[in-house]
């Protein structure tokens, strides 16, 4: 006679446990118990059963069930789940297996049960496994969380007369939980090795439901018997649904390239999306094709890892087809590139639908207008994540948190007073925004306290000079330092990040500072699409004034009236409310203004 070693894994199963051991007498010559540290009282049970219990931490039900095998001490093995037990008649036939060993394997049929009835029709029966074998002939494979003994070629199975008793649902409410689950599984078990589609999840539902319940005649199990055919097309259709958006989401590969190549602002407003790409890929490697002068920016987000220069592609595509990027992502659409994404074969190449040139280049385009839209400005780049079944609906306040700006630490403490708000002022735009007005700044520099704010005037060298020429007085102040054409973009990104403040128009210092979680004033238009509904700075510390009025008087002018009717004193109020709220030794000492 043979020695049968039994194996089963459990985790929470204090309920059904005992029943599986006892239904084991006479039989088991040893049960061995592998349990994932269950919370319920399954340890006790079992220990009080005599049974050999081992914890072993769950990777899988394949790998627990391989584990459970290697743990048994003799070669001849039975294998449970703890809700499943032996019907008298499957005890006596493996009693008789044991004193006449005749095949390699042997297979029973599964009798599962609904809401307490034995449901004998549908798919659920004669569900037939192999649970009894020889461990040197097979071991469990399969799929997770449907394993099954995969044997040897040539091992004969022989059948066991008799029901293996399984106890599967009580009612809807755990079956659409175990479903959920299940399913889930399924998708990670096989996301990019097996495919999905529309139509297979349909059909393959359909069938699911159509086989258990009429070709299977599940429908002479009553109400539960269409319960089962319904779980079974259930479990159908979220296996294969979740495949679907699991193969969509992997579609978007480890080497993602996203390409910004207009100015710094947009380019500062486009960094979250690799934060975000990051956070559900940790493992992808983001590239950014941006212009040379943005390069800076760029690459001091952390989440960014190559910077590419997009006229160095131009001149030489080799170091875009060395990339081997399995995406690339148009920002901001580009005719040229586009053109040698698709000559270089780059798989998924995203694009706005907006664009004549990208019907011809890109194969995933998708359909939103920013020039209608009513969305930020760095929301509507979410939206090209849409083929790839991610969230493309982000709130303001989360996309604020994937910057990943780290400036570089450089010593300003010449320029920087520790008791006094520093504050950097930067008027003009370079043509890309509305200006508030250099007579406007040089008053508010008049009407900020010199003894309260440092104050800092940036800008490029032509900007500056042009401030000098038209609006020298700007720069008179004792509590003014101009920097206009000193800084290099770098040294501007860890200048902006280690002062209080910013006041700017809608420009891509602004949008710097917000990223850098420096109070950021930024002074708008209300006119359409420049207004700060799609172009205000966000981050933890911004504001910004707007006249609350529908306009668009301005457009076909240099000169905007709305955003020069902001006043003076209403920025004052707010620069001074940053100030109290600025956590320095100065805190104490600034009186509140008045409006």
């Amino acid at each position: 006679m043979i020695k049968i070693s039994v194996v089963i894994i459990t985790f929470n199963e204090e309920k059904n446990i005992a029943r599986c051991i006892d239904s084991l007498r006479l039989l088991a010559d040893e049960i061995v118990v592998v349990d994932s540290f269950s919370k319920d009282c399954t340890k006790r049970i079992c220990l009080e059963k005599g049974v050999r219990f081992i914890e072993h931490l769950f990777e899988g039900h394949i790998q627990q069930k391989n584990f459970a095998l290697s743990q048994a001490t003799y070669d001849y093995v039975l294998s449970l789940d703890a809700d499943e037990y032996l019907s008298e008649e499957l005890h006596k036939s493996i009693l008789n297996a044991k004193q006449n060993w005749v095949g390699h394997a042997y297979r029973m049929n599964r009798l599962s049960s609904y809401g307490g009835k034995w449901i004998k029709h549908g798919n659920w029966y004669p569900d037939q496994k192999i649970r009894l074998w020889d461990r040197h002939m097979g071991s469990w494979g399969g799929e997770n969380p449907h394993d099954k003994v995969i044997l040897k070629r040539g091992s004969k199975v022989v059948h066991l007369k008799g029901d293996l008793m399984h106890l599967a649902y009580q009612d809807s409410a755990q079956t659409l939980s175990k479903i959920q689950q299940y399913s889930s599984i399924f998708a990670r078990e096989n996301v990019s090795q097996k495919s999905s589609s529309i139509l297979k999840i349909i059909g393959h539902t359909f069938f699911s439901f159509f086989k258990s319940y009429f070709i299977k005649i599940g429908f002479r199990d009553g109400f539960e018997g269409l319960m089962v055919a319904a779980a079974e097309a259930n479990h159908v259709f979220y296996k294969y649904s979740k495949l679907y958006e699991a193969n969509q989401r992997s579609s978007i590969g480890e080497r993602i390239i996203i390409s910004r190549t207009d100015n710094l602002g947009d380019v500062i407003l486009t960094l979250p999306m690799a934060g975000y790409l990051k956070s559900v890929f940790p493992k992808a490697q983001i590239y950014f094709i941006g212009k040379k002068y943005t390069e800076a920016v760029i690459k001091q987000s952390v989440y960014v890892d190559h910077f590419l220069d997009r006229e160095e592609i131009l001149k030489n595509p080799s170091i875009l087809s060395s990339v081997h990027a399995s995406t690339i992502l148009f920002i901001y659409p580009d005719n040229q590139l586009a053109q040698l994404a698709k000559k270089i074969k780059i798989p998924q190449r995203v694009a706005t639908a907006h664009r004549w040139f990208n019907w011809f280049y890109c194969n995933q385009l998708v359909d939103f207008s920013r020039l209608l839209s009513d969305l930020h400005e760095s929301q509507l780049n979410f939206k090209l994540l849409k083929p790839f079944r991610l969230n493309s609906n982000l709130d303001l306040a989360e996309i604020s948190t994937y910057y990943g700006l780290q400036a570089k630490a450089m010593d300003f403490s010449n320029l920087l007073r520790p008791k006094m708000f520093n504050l950097i002022i930067h008027p003009k735009s370079k043509g890309s925004a509305r200006e508030w007005g250099l007579e406007n700044f040089a008053k508010l520099i008049e009407e900020l306290p010199a003894n309260y704010f440092n104050i800092f005037i940036t800008g490029l060298k032509e900007e500056g000079d042009l401030m000098r020429k038209e609006m020298p007085s700007i720069f008179k102040a004792v509590n003014v330092t101009d920097l206009t054409g000193k800084l290099s973009l770098s040294e501007l990104v860890s200048f902006v990040s280690s002062v209080d403040g910013l006041l700017a128009g809608s420009t891509g210092v602004l949008h710097l500072a917000a990223a850098l979680g420096i109070n950021s004033l930024g002074l708008y238009s209300p006119m359409r699409p420049i207004h700060p509904g799609r172009w205000k700075p966000i981050g933890l510390h911004t504001s910004f004034l707007v006249l609350d009025k529908n306009c668009s008087d301005c457009k076909r002018k240099a000169e905007c009236a709305c955003i020069k009717s902001i006043t003076v004193k209403q920025v004052a109020n707010e620069l001074t409310l940053a100030l109290n709220k600025a956590e320095t030794s100065f805190e104490e000492l600034v009186p509140a203004r008045q409006a």
